[in-house]
């Protein structure tokens, strides 16, 4: 878990990200303060695919899920010969169309794919 920060523009206009990084499941008062979540899994891990959603689920018990902004990403990082890819793209998306109003990317930071994005 951490804390950052980050100016971004959008449409022209400056924007300032406050980033709270949850290492595990957040408290239930999460809900309550964000204006936007990432939820992020490894492509190769069904365990933290499943974990993405259990904590959707918490999300919207505590809030409508409506009233907040989310983005779905799985990481390609640890995708390799002797640990292969379990989440398929059509599972993710099928989730971001469970979570409504939810973005879907595919991101590897080695390579730089859809990093900046």
């Amino acid at each position: 878990g951490g804390q950052f920060k980050r100016e971004v523009t959008v449409d022209g206009q400056s924007h300032l990200l406050l980033i709270r990084e949850e290492g595990g499941a957040p408290a239930p008062e999460f809900a309550s303060w964000a204006d936007a979540i990432i939820f992020v899994f490894s492509l190769e891990s069904e365990g933290s695919f499943q974990e993405v959603v259990k904590l959707h689920e918490l999300l919207v018990t505590h809030r409508g899920a409506a009233e907040v902004a989310l983005a779905l990403v799985g990481t390609q990082d640890k995708i390799s010969s002797s640990s292969p890819r379990v989440v398929e793209d059509a599972r993710a998306r099928a989730l971001c169309g469970d979570m409504r109003r939810c973005l879907y990317y595919e991101t590897c930071a080695t390579y730089g794919l859809n990093v900046d994005r």
